[in-house]
C-alpha cells in the first residue's frame, strides 16, 4: 500500500480553509433594498480579499450580536452601542467608522413633529405629561434611544415610558412613517437617516419640522472580529479606509458607497470611539436608577456600584483613560 495518497490527503486537511466571509449590515432600512444597495461594494470587497463574502441584513440587534459572537459574522456596520456589546462581549473590535455624503464624520439625534403642530421646541413637547403619542428607537440603539433619552428627557427627570401617553418602538424609517401617518404626535430620528428619507419621501418630509436636534456624536462603527488572522484583517481595513480614495475605478466606488447608504467612504477608527457612548451608557443608566422609586436603597447603591465597576472594565477595554 502507497503512502502517498495518504500523505497528500492529510496535508489537504491540514491547510488552512478560506471560508466566507460574512458583513453584518445593521439597518433602519428595507433588508431587501439595504443588500441590493451594498452588494456591489460586497463584490469589491470579495475580489480584494480572494473569499466569497456573504451579507447578513436586518435590523434585530441582539440577532447580529450573537452571530458576531458565534463567528457567524466576522465583519459588520453597527452603531456605537452595538460596536460596544460587541467589543465587551463577541471579541470584536472596531476598525473604522462611516463618513456620510459631504465628509461629514458625525450625525445629530433630532426630534420631529408635523409642521401643524402646536409644539414648537423642546420645551414645549416636555409640557405635555401623558397627552402625546411618540414614535422611539429600538431599545439600546444609540440614535434613537440613548442619546434623546439622555439628553433630552432624563435631563429634565422625565422617564420616556413615564411621560408619554403611548410608546410605538421601531427603526428611523417605521417612526418616520408612524409620524406622515398621524399614528404619532412626535418621533425620533437622527440627521443621518432623515437625509435619506427626505430623499425617499419628500413630501412627507416637507410637512415635518424639527424641534430639537442633540450635541453631535461620532458616526457609526466597522467592526471585525479580533481573531480573523491578521493579514485578511489589515486586507479589510485597507479595503474599506481607501474604497473611493485610491485605485482605477474610485469613481465608481464613489457612486456605490452614495448609493449603499448616501456615504462618502470610512476612516480609519479604533475602540477608543466607543468611549462616549460609553459615558452616556453609564449617566444614562445612572440617572434611571435615581428615578427609580420601586428599588431600596441598599439596591440602589448595590446596582451603581455594579454599572461603575462595568465602567471602569470598558474604559480599559477601549484603550484606558482619555
Amino acid at each position: 500500500m502507497s503512502f502517498r495518497p495518504l500523505c497528500l490527503l492529510l496535508c489537504c486537511l491540514a491547510l488552512p480553509a478560506h471560508a466566507d466571509i460574512t458583513v453584518g449590515l445593521l439597518t433602519s432600512r428595507n433588508d431587501e433594498q439595504t443588500l441590493e444597495d451594498w452588494q456591489p461594494i460586497l463584490n469589491d470587497l470579495a475580489a480584494v480579499v480572494g473569499q466569497p463574502v456573504k451579507a447578513w441584513v436586518g435590523n434585530d440587534r441582539a440577532v447580529l450580536l450573537n452571530k458576531i459572537k458565534n463567528n457567524e459574522i466576522q465583519v459588520a456596520r453597527v452603531d456605537n452601542k452595538l460596536a460596544l456589546d460587541a467589543v465587551e462581549n463577541a471579541k470584536a473590535e472596531v476598525f473604522a467608522s462611516l463618513v456620510q455624503s459631504g465628509n461629514q464624520a458625525t450625525y445629530r439625534s433630532v426630534m420631529l413633529v408635523r409642521a401643524n403642530s402646536p409644539i414648537k421646541n423642546a420645551e414645549q413637547l416636555l409640557q405635555h405629561p401623558q397627552q402625546l403619542n411618540y414614535a422611539s428607537g429600538i431599545h439600546g440603539s444609540t440614535a434613537e434611544y440613548y442619546i434623546p433619552h439622555y439628553h433630552l428627557f432624563l435631563q429634565k427627570n422625565i422617564i420616556p415610558e413615564n411621560y408619554f401617553k403611548h410608546i410605538v418602538y421601531g427603526n428611523a424609517e417605521q417612526s418616520f412613517i408612524a409620524l406622515a401617518t398621524q399614528q404619532v404626535d412626535v418621533a425620533v430620528s437622527n440627521s443621518f437617516d432623515l437625509e435619506q428619507l427626505k430623499e425617499k419621501y419628500p413630501r412627507d418630509h416637507a410637512k415635518m419640522r424639527l424641534i430639537w436636534q442633540s450635541p453631535e456624536f461620532a458616526f457609526d462603527p466597522l467592526i471585525q472580529r479580533q481573531d480573523l488572522p491578521a493579514p485578511l484583517k489589515n486586507k479589510i481595513k485597507q479595503f474599506f479606509t481607501q474604497y473611493g480614495k485610491t485605485g482605477n475605478n474610485t469613481a465608481q466606488a464613489k457612486q456605490r458607497l452614495y448609493y449603499a447608504d448616501q456615504l462618502a467612504g470610512f476612516i480609519p477608527a479604533d475602540n477608543r470611539s466607543l468611549r462616549q457612548v460609553t459615558d452616556l451608557q453609564l449617566f444614562h443608566d445612572l440617572f434611571k436608577l435615581t428615578l427609580n422609586k420601586k428599588l431600596a436603597h441598599t439596591e440602589k447603591t448595590q446596582q451603581e456600584e455594579n454599572y461603575y465597576k462595568r465602567y471602569r472594565q470598558l474604559t480599559q477595554l477601549l484603550g484606558g483613560a482619555k
